[in-house]
């Protein structure tokens, strides 16, 4: 009985390197075919690259993409989630210390350099964001957890700016955190259109309805 025992333990400990090995191959594939997506789709459009497109672009096979994937629309909403967290880190949307005016300012230096990944610089446009969510569950899903994530992290900030009455304390930050998304999803949407937008003087605007004084 030891003898088995001691048997299995040298088997797993010699088989340990390999499933490692392998783990990190899988994770690496994921993150090639993600990136290559994210690439094209900015080129393309969501639907103006093959999945052989996307994996040629990464060095893999439609093997490996199945592997990670059940389909086109899994992996779209895949590439959300992984834009997602590029974006909020971008903005840097994750500190109570962040003042509102330097946020606003962020928002507006990412979004004309293209920093911002949903522009006509690149990036998955609007009009191709709302089809995809319009189609999938999945990708509609992804893309609201998205908006729920920048309201609970806006949130963060906006009290923290309350606290330090850089902000009217008499609006809910509830209230101003759907408004500052509702405003990104707009002016994207507008400067994605290239609606003429005085983006500065528009931000100065609405930085004087929120302030205090």
């Amino acid at each position: 009985m030891l003898n088995t025992l001691t048997t299995q333990l040298t088997t797993d400990d010699a088989l340990e390197p390999a499933i490692n090995k392998r783990h990190l191959a899988k994770q690496l594939s994921r993150t090639a075919i993600l990136n290559s997506a994210e690439i094209l789709f900015g080129l393309h459009g969501l639907d103006g690259s093959s999945l052989d497109d996307i994996c040629t672009h990464a060095g893999y096979t439609r093997g490996a993409f199945y592997g990670h994937f059940k389909d086109r629309d899994d992996l779209i909403a895949a590439v959300m989630a992984h834009m997602r967290y590029k974006t909020l880190d971008a903005l840097a949307l994750d500190s109570p210390d962040e003042d509102i005016p330097t946020l606003i300012m962020r928002f507006i230096a990412g979004i004309s350099s293209g920093v911002y990944p949903f522009t006509r610089h690149g990036g998955i446009r609007p009009y191709q964001l709302l089809d995809a969510c319009a189609r999938s569950p999945a990708i509609q899903a992804e893309y609201v957890e998205s908006i729920n994530q920048s309201f609970k992290r806006l949130d963060v900030i906006i009290k923290g700016n309350q606290a330090r009455q850089q902000l009217r304390e008499d609006i809910s930050a509830e209230s101003l955190s759907r408004l500052f998304v509702a405003m990104v999803i707009g002016i994207h949407t507008l400067y994605d259109l290239e609606v003429p937008l005085d983006l500065m003087g528009d931000m100065k605007t609405l930085f004087k309805m929120v302030s205090p004084n």
